[in-house]
C-alpha cells in the first residue's frame, strides 16, 4: 500500500503530532476501519484522516482525505471505535465525541469532507472533573446501531443513544465501593477498568450479558438492554464478584487491566493483567437452591469462572528469565472481528495475537446432543500466541506501546495494521484458520468431500506441498518495529543471540511439525492403500464370481436358443398346414356368392315394402271403416234438405247460360286450330 511507506501524505499529517506519545505508557488506539477505510485522529489538527484501502494496492497515487468535524472534541483522544451504521466513537478521558461519517464511496472522491459531531454527556462531564471514561462500547442490540455504553471511573454504567445525547437513558452502578470516593477506590482497586458484552439473554426482559472487569480483579455480571431506561433499573443486579474456579492462591493476580468476551458456546473471558499474564475463563451458570431468589431474579443466574488457562507473554527477545518480574506492562486486548478464535494484545512491548482453537471444539460438543464426556483434545488444547510486533527488544530498553491496532478483512487473509508511537505502519498478515493441517484422508463420504470442496470455491483438496510450505512459513520470530539508539555492543549481542535462539526454536518446531505431518500422512496413505488392496481383492473375486455366472448363463441361453429355434420351426409346420386347409373358391363361384348376397339384400329390401304396404292397407281399412260408421250415422240422425222450385229454377237457368258460355268458347277453339291450320 501507498499509503504505508514512510513520506505518504498520510503518515506525514500525523506524524504532525511530534513525538507526544513516544514516551507515554498509556494505552492508545487512534484508528478503525470501516468499508474498506481506514480512519485516524490526528489530535494536534483536530481532524481525522481517512485512505481508502479497498483499490490501494494497484494505484500510485497516495490519496488521503482530511475529515473535518462540525463540534471537535475538547478533550484528548485515546480511542476510535466505528459501527456498522458509520457513527464513529472519539473518546478520552474527559469526554466521548460521536462523529457522523460519509456513507457513500463518491464523498471520498474530494481532499475535505466535512462531517456532522457532537458529544455524549457534554454537560456531565464539563462539570465532574473528577469522573473519568474508563471504556466506551457500541451496543450489539441496538437495533439502529445507536446506543453506545459508557463506563466511568465512579464504577457506573452509562447507556447513552445518540439521537439524545445530553442525558443517559440508563445508569447502572456496578461493583462493591460506587458509593466512595473515586481516589479510596482507585487505590483499593476497586474501580471498574473495563468491559466487554456476552451472550444474549431471553426472558420477561431480555438484555445482553456485560462482564466488568475491576481494578483489582475481579469480574461484575449485569445485564443491559437498549430498551433500559431508569425506571428499569431494578431489574438489571449486578452479579459479583464472581467466584473464580479452582481456587488460587494469588486470587488469579490483582491488577486487572483489560477483558474480552469472545463468541462461543460458553462465554470465554480473556483477562489481561498489568504483569502480562492473561486468563481465559469459562463463564458457566450453577444451580440455584434459593427459592426466593429464583422467583425474585428470574432472568439471572449464578455464574461461575472456570480458569482453564493460564498465558505469560513474552515481552522482550530476550532470553528466558532475563525479564525483570517488576515490570509492569498494561495490555489492551481487542476482538478479532474475522474470527471469534482470536484476539489481540497490544502492550508497551508490542502486539501479540492470541488464538483458542478450544472454542471450535467446544462449538462442536456443544452441537453434538449425544455427547455426554467432554472428548479428550477439549482437556489438553492449549491456547497459540505468536508474537507478530516487538517494539521493545531488551528488558533495559524503554516501553514503547502501539497507538493503533486495526484488523482489516482481507484475501487470501486478513491484514493486521499497526501504527507504532514513531508514527509508522506495520502490516502483518494473520493466519486465516488455526484447524489441522493434516487432511482426512480416509473420508468415507465422497460427496460430502465433494460439496466441501464447492464451498471452499471449487478448489481441490490441498496437497501435502501445500501444508508443508503452511507449516515453514509465517513469522519465525516477531517483526521488531523499533529498537533503542542507546544500546551497548553487549546487549545487541544479546539480542543477535536470542533471536538466533528463538529462530532456532521456531524452526526446529516447524521441522517437528512438518515431519510429523509427512509421518502421519505416510501412515494415513498406507492406511488408505492397505483398505484399498482389500478392496481391489474383494473386487477381483466379485469379477471372477461374475465371469462364472456369466459362462453360466451363456451355455443356458444357447441351449434355451436351440430349443426356441425348434419351438419356431413346428410352428411354422402347423401354420402352413393350416393354410393349406383352408378352401378356395373359383370365379363362377364367387359370383354366384356376389349374386346370392345382392338377392338378399333384395329380400330384405321387398321385406320391408311388404311390411309397409301391410300397414298401410290396414289402415286405409280402418280409416273407410270409420269413414262410413260416421255418414250412416249422420244420415240416421238428420234428413237431406230439398230445394224449394224457384231455387231450382235459378239453378237451372244459371246451368244453362254456362253452356251457351261453353259453346262459344268451343267454336272459338275450333275456329282458331282452323286459322292456324291454314
Amino acid at each position: 500500500w501507498k499509503w504505508c511507506e514512510a513520506g505518504s501524505s498520510f503518515l506525514s499529517k500525523l506524524a504532525s503530532n511530534g513525538e507526544k506519545y513516544q514516551s507515554s505508557v498509556h494505552m492508545r488506539n487512534l484508528i478503525a476501519v470501516y468499508d474498506d477505510v481506514l480512519v485516524a485522529w490526528s489530535q494536534k489538527e483536530q481532524r481525522l484522516l481517512a485512505v481508502n484501502i479497498k483499490n490501494s494496492p494497484n494505484v500510485d497515487r497516495d490519496d488521503c482525505q482530511v475529515l473535518l468535524l462540525t463540534n471537535p472534541p475538547v478533550f484528548e483522544v485515546d480511542n476510535v471505535l466505528v459501527n456498522k451504521s458509520h457513527h464513529l466513537l472519539l473518546s478520552g478521558p474527559r469526554g466521548v465525541t460521536v462523529v457522523a461519517l460519509p456513507k457513500t464511496p463518491a464523498a471520498f472522491i474530494k481532499e475535505k469532507a466535512l462531517c456532522r459531531s457532537w458529544s455524549l454527556g457534554e454537560h456531565f462531564f464539563l462539570c465532574n472533573k473528577s469522573v473519568l471514561v474508563s471504556h466506551v462500547a457500541w451496543h450489539p442490540d441496538s437495533e439502529a446501531d445507536c446506543h453506545a455504553l459508557v463506563l466511568t471511573s465512579d464504577s457506573n454504567l452509562r447507556l447513552y443513544s445518540i439521537t439524545e445525547p445530553q442525558a443517559p437513558q440508563f445508569i447502572l452502578p456496578v461493583g462493591a465501593s460506587h458509593g466512595a470516593s473515586s481516589t479510596i477506590s482507585s487505590s483499593l482497586g476497586d474501580v471498574a477498568v473495563g468491559f466487554d458484552f456476552g451472550h444474549a439473554t431471553a426472558g420477561k426482559s431480555p438484555a445482553r450479558q456485560v462482564f466488568v472487569l475491576m481494578g483489582s480483579g475481579d469480574v461484575y455480571l449485569t445485564h443491559v438492554s437498549p430498551r433500559d431506561d431508569n425506571s428499569t433499573v431494578h431489574l438489571r443486579k449486578v452479579l459479583g464478584p464472581l467466584t473464580m474456579q479452582p481456587q488460587s492462591d494469588d486470587n488469579y493476580g490483582v491488577d486487572g487491566y483489560s477483558l474480552v468476551c469472545l463468541r462461543a458456546a460458553v462465554p470465554v473471558l480473556a483477562i489481561a493483567t498489568t504483569s502480562g499474564t492473561l486468563y481465559h475463563c469459562l463463564a458457566l451458570d450453577e444451580p440455584r437452591n434459593d427459592t426466593f431468589s429464583q422467583s425474585f431474579e428470574q432472568d439471572q443466574k449464578e455464574v461461575s469462572l472456570y480458569v482453564f488457562e493460564k498465558v505469560k507473554l513474552e515481552l522482550s527477545l530476550a532470553p528466558v528469565g532475563a525479564e525483570d518480574d517488576s515490570y509492569s506492562c498494561p495490555i489492551r486486548l481487542f476482538k478479532d472481528p474475522t474470527t471469534p478464535l482470536r484476539y489481540i494484545c497490544s502492550h508497551g512491548s508490542g502486539i501479540h495475537a492470541v488464538a483458542l482453537p478450544f472454542i471450535d471444539h467446544l462449538q462442536e460438543f456443544a452441537e453434538d446432543e449425544e455427547s455426554r464426556q467432554l472428548p479428550s483434545h477439549l482437556h489438553a488444547d492449549p491456547c497459540i500466541v505468536e508474537n507478530l510486533v516487538c517494539t521493545r527488544a531488551l528488558p533495559s530498553s524503554s516501553p514503547a506501546t502501539p497507538v493503533g491496532v486495526a484488523v482489516v478483512p482481507w484475501y487470501p487473509g486478513p491484514i493486521l495494521v499497526v501504527l507504532t508511537n514513531a508514527w509508522k505502519l506495520l502490516t502483518i498478515s494473520l493466519v486465516q484458520g488455526y484447524q489441522s493441517y493434516l487432511p482426512q484422508l480416509l473420508s468415507g463420504n465422497p460427496l460430502a468431500t465433494r460439496q466441501s470442496q464447492r464451498v471452499r470455491g471449487q478448489e481441490g483438496p490441498p496437497g501435502l506441498d501445500r501444508h508443508v510450505r503452511q507449516l515453514l512459513g509465517g513469522r519465525p520470530v516477531p517483526q521488531l518495529a523499533q529498537a533503542a539508539s542507546d544500546c551497548s555492543p553487549q546487549q545487541c549481542l544479546e539480542l543477535l543471540f536470542a533471536a538466533t535462539q528463538k529462530f532456532r526454536e521456531e524452526w526446529l518446531q516447524r521441522l517437528e511439525a512438518c515431519q510429523l505431518l509427512i509421518g502421519r500422512r505416510i501412515k494415513s496413505a498406507q492406511e488408505q492403500k492397505e483398505l484399498q488392496l482389500e478392496k481391489l481383492r474383494y473386487q477381483l473375486q466379485e469379477v471372477a464370481c461374475l465371469e462364472d455366472r456369466d459362462e453360466a448363463l451363456r451355455k443356458k441361453y444357447e441351449a434355451v436358443y436351440v430349443t426356441q429355434q425348434k419351438i419356431v420351426k413346428r410352428v411354422e409346420n402347423v401354420l402352413h398346414q393350416l393354410h393349406r386347409q383352408v378352401p378356395v373358391l373359383s370365379a363362377a363361384e364367387q359370383s354366384m356368392q356376389t349374386e346370392l348376397k345382392g338377392i338378399q339384400e333384395q329380400l330384405r329390401d321387398m321385406s320391408s315394402s311388404l311390411e309397409q304396404a301391410q300397414l298401410k292397407l290396414r289402415y286405409q281399412e280402418q280409416s273407410s271403416t270409420g269413414q262410413d260408421d260416421d255418414s250412416a250415422g249422420r244420415t240416421a240422425v238428420s234428413p237431406s234438405p230439398s230445394l224449394s222450385n224457384t231455387q231450382v229454377e235459378h239453378i237451372r237457368d244459371a246451368l244453362m247460360q254456362e253452356v251457351e258460355l261453353i259453346k262459344e268458347l268451343v267454336q272459338k277453339v275450333t275456329w282458331m286450330k282452323k286459322e292456324l291450320s291454314m
